[in-house]
């Protein structure tokens, strides 16, 4: 009896062996989103590798070479009291960032930029860990603590991100308030690509039309403009009433001028490049280059045109 003791215990230790840090990751009863084990992420419905993990870098294969880098953060601790970074593959900028259990578009510096530009919040009880959007508090997905990594909650929240829409949603609802009852300025080229290329402003912001994206997000307040979710010094740019140009560097190419009639480079005497403001339409001064007018319905500040029209902000 002894014996067959020891060998029951035996079993049941080198089964909890096998099945840690093994486990599935639900959407809900029916459906699951992963299927974890150790620092390997499988895909729920045919067992796939998805994801492999290795220090705080999620690579798209098992293999950890540069080019199937997936995802890489300052750290995967989700509930880290300091803000962490998240990036993706190839950005300099981080696209995430998280801090106590939230996510949030970009890197957000002050409480209300925090508050509004937060995706999920992933809380703990007990066994259970659940991720909620913070739109609308509703349950994301969730797992057991005890089976699956906490690890991989960085690998899952960036994924419900893109599985909900969360930063669309997020965008969406910032913009709600400036352009929901205001009127507001478009600027478009005459020619070409004008739906890849077409900016809204509501007075303090500029983005494109019809991308949602964030990042491609600025801010303009009379002297400075500078990207909206991105903290970026070398992408901020003065105004002082004549001269617009790089705040924190010199790039005399990125110099503009304006003196009450003709925008152009300050460096550059290319009449191509000097543009007039004529009749709702943003056009080259000399009149022989219609392929670089802008229409330009509502009014735009000079500075936040010379930004879309040498292509300093482009989709």
């Amino acid at each position: 009896m002894p014996k067959l003791l020891h060998l029951l215990t035996a079993m049941l230790l080198a089964l909890n062996t096998v099945t840690a840090n093994t486990g599935y990751v639900y959407i809900n009863k029916e459906t699951k989103l992963y299927y974890v084990k150790d620092n390997e992420v499988y895909s729920a419905n045919n067992g796939l590798l998805q994801y492999f993990q290795k220090g705080n870098i999620f690579f798209s294969s098992s293999d950890d070479d540069r080019q199937h880098i997936y995802i890489m953060a300052t750290s995967l601790d989700i509930y880290s009291k300091n803000r962490q970074l998240l990036y993706e593959k190839d950005n300099s900028a981080p696209t995430y960032s998280f801090a106590d259990g939230k996510l949030y578009v970009g890197r957000p510096e002050s409480e209300d930029l925090m508050e509004s530009n937060e995706l999920l919040h992933v809380q703990k009880s007990g066994k259970w860990t659940a991720f909620y959007s913070s739109i609308n508090d509703s349950l994301l997905a969730y797992y057991e603590t005890d089976s699956v990594s906490a690890n991989h909650n960085i690998i899952i929240a960036y994924a419900l991100v893109g599985r909900y829409g969360l930063q669309a949603r997020v965008v969406q609802q910032q913009n709600k308030a400036p352009f929901a009852d205001g009127a507001y300025a478009y600027l478009k080229p005459m020619w070409g690509n004008v739906t890849a290329n077409e900016w809204l402003w509501d007075g303090k912001i500029l983005r494109p039309r019809w991308n949602v994206d964030p990042r491609l997000a600025w801010t303009f307040d009379g002297q400075t403009l500078k990207q909206q979710y991105v903290s970026n010094i070398y992408e901020q740019y003065s105004w002082d009433g004549e001269y617009f140009k790089p705040t924190w560097r010199t790039v005399r190419t990125m110099e503009w001028s304006w003196d009450g009639r003709i925008m152009k480079p300050t460096w550059d005497t290319d009449w191509a490049n000097q543009y007039i403001i004529e009749g709702g339409v943003v056009k080259p001064w000399s009149n022989v280059h219609t392929d670089k007018e802008w229409r330009l319905d509502g009014d735009i500040p000079v500075p936040v045109i010379i930004a879309v029209i040498s292509g300093i902000v482009h989709p």
